[in-house]
């Protein structure tokens, strides 16, 4: 699923994270149904053959849960919606959709640079090796890719455990982004593109940017009129 940002304004004294936050927050998010975030081609050739024959396997395993997930989530969430915003700050993804107001948690996964092919794990409020993961009442504090990344410590998969990491084709990411769903059992996978100022690149040279956000826990209540100030009912159980 895809979120179109494009910016590219060289603001260098404004904290990154803030910065994107609030466009993120205000900008209007298209209303229509979005192009499906699957790969065309098995995990292996995606990777460009560099995997181990099992993790490769593994990878391949999730697609079909995946894709069924971003189906899901297309036609009965975003197609037809007539706002969506997405909030970095309080971690949740809204969308207004026939009079209804739904509000997903949404955790940053990681982060797809296109010109470098480098993918890069989010950091977590929580190390991902930190063993109160470990426990199934502690789970709930992971953030991001914690989950994922102990999965991959744990069953030695390199490519999970890596900060950061050189991909063939963006199509890996996408991979690593329908594992990473099915096993936090999240909702789907939304993608934010931006473009921003490339760090110790020159005076206004920007770059296209792809943050990968796993939705769960959606909450849905009725839409506030418009106009309406006041607080939106109650979530439905």
């Amino acid at each position: 699923m895809l979120l179109d940002h494009w910016f590219a304004q060289p603001l260098r004294h404004i904290p990154r994270a803030l910065l994107l936050a609030t466009l993120i927050g205000t900008l209007p998010l298209s209303a229509s149904a979005n192009p499906p975030m699957v790969p065309q081609r098995d995990a292996q050739t995606a990777f460009g053959g560099t995997l181990p024959a099992r993790d490769a396997a593994l990878l391949d395993a999730s697609l079909t849960s995946h894709i069924e997930r971003q189906r899901l989530l297309n036609s009965q969430h975003l197609a037809g919606s007539s706002s969506r915003t997405l909030d970095f700050f309080a971690k949740t993804f809204t969308v207004i959709r026939g009079g209804k107001r739904t509000v997903f948690d949404a955790e940053l996964l990681g982060t797809w640079w296109p010109e470098d092919r480098r993918w890069e794990w989010t950091a977590v409020e929580r190390t991902w090796n930190d063993p109160d993961l470990k426990d199934p009442k502690r789970k709930s504090f992971a953030t991001g890719s914690a989950q994922t990344r102990l999965y991959g410590r744990e069953h030695g998969i390199d490519i999970l455990q890596a900060d950061t990491a050189q991909l063939a084709s963006e199509e890996a990411a996408w991979y690593l982004c329908a594992f990473a769903a099915q096993l936090h059992q999240a909702t789907g996978v939304l993608v934010g593109i931006s473009r921003e100022q490339v760090a110790g690149g020159k005076d206004g040279q920007t770059a296209v940017v792809k943050r990968y956000y796993l939705l769960s826990h959606p909450k849905v209540a009725e839409a506030p009129a418009a106009g309406d100030t006041g607080k939106a009912k109650a979530p439905a159980r």
